[in-house]
């Protein structure tokens, strides 16, 4: 299995300053759910189109994820921030139970000021296998 998605850019994607809900459940930043959610739709679609083969992630075999940015400017950024948002909303796509076996890492990393955005591949393969 093979998925690579295009996701535009996002100012601010970071699970920094979670508000509490009424029902003492946490939110991240509306705008960062609702990219999530984009993403996890994305995600959901694109497995759709391999026909959903069964994944069964474990701590042994897990999902790997490759995010590619292209950032807008040349500002400092908490990576582990991108690598949660992406995860969560990855693991939601596919419908796993939580990210737990979903593995991130970092791609290419370039600044594009015309093209800001995200390409995010998901495999289950490891890579150079």
């Amino acid at each position: 299995m093979k998925i690579s998605i295009d996701m535009p850019w996002e100012r601010d994607l970071s699970v920094n300053h979670c508000k509490m809900g009424p029902i003492g459940n946490w939110h991240l930043k509306r705008h960062v759910e609702a990219w999530m959610d984009r993403l996890g739709w994305e995600v959901f679609a694109a497995w759709g189109e391999l026909g959903r083969p069964e994944i069964v992630a474990t701590a042994k075999d897990p999902v790997y994820v490759v995010l590619d940015c292209r950032f807008a400017n040349k500002a400092e950024r908490d990576a582990e921030n991108y690598f949660y948002v992406v995860a969560n909303a990855v693991a939601a796509g596919l419908r796993l139970d939580n990210d737990q076996h979903v593995r991130t890492r970092a791609g290419e990393v370039v600044v594009d000021r015309e093209n800001p955005g995200f390409t995010i591949t998901i495999t289950d393969e490891e890579e150079g296998t």
